[in-house]
């Protein structure tokens, strides 16, 4: 995802996928939504974002656990060992596809990691003690 604010024209831009966009809908004025060419929406574009938007310049991000949680417990549904028949099925999917697979695969590693109590230690062991 990427959030990009254009003071010069005053327009707010979501980008969720980087896919070509093949339409463009204003679901009520100023609000303009993008769809890729199967109908799945791509990003939002927020016209005159100042008068809508607290304060265009700043983006507050966060995660809900509970998402992590779920993301945590598909990679340990993938982490058994995949056929061959599985791995070149998932080689036959388009590019992003993939990278989105991959993408959440990391973002479920990061979480573990982050929780793991013996990585934190080994991490925090790399200290030297004098």
């Amino acid at each position: 995802m990427k959030i990009t604010y254009d003071p010069q024209v005053d327009v707010l831009k979501i980008l969720l996928y980087n896919l070509p966009i093949a339409e463009s809908n204003e679901t009520e004025p100023g609000i303009i939504i993008d769809y890729d060419q199967e109908g799945k929406v791509v990003g939002m574009k927020i016209l005159n974002a100042s008068q809508r938007i607290e304060n265009p310049y700043v983006i507050e991000y966060s995660v809900a656990t509970i998402q992590l949680q779920a993301i945590r417990d598909k990679l340990t549904e993938t982490q058994a060992s995949l056929s061959l028949k599985e791995r070149r099925a998932f080689l036959q999917l388009p590019l992003e596809e993939r990278r989105r697979i991959m993408a959440e695969q990391a973002e479920a590693l990061a979480f573990h990691y982050e929780q793991d109590s013996e990585w934190q230690e080994l991490q925090i062991g790399d200290v030297i003690d004098y």
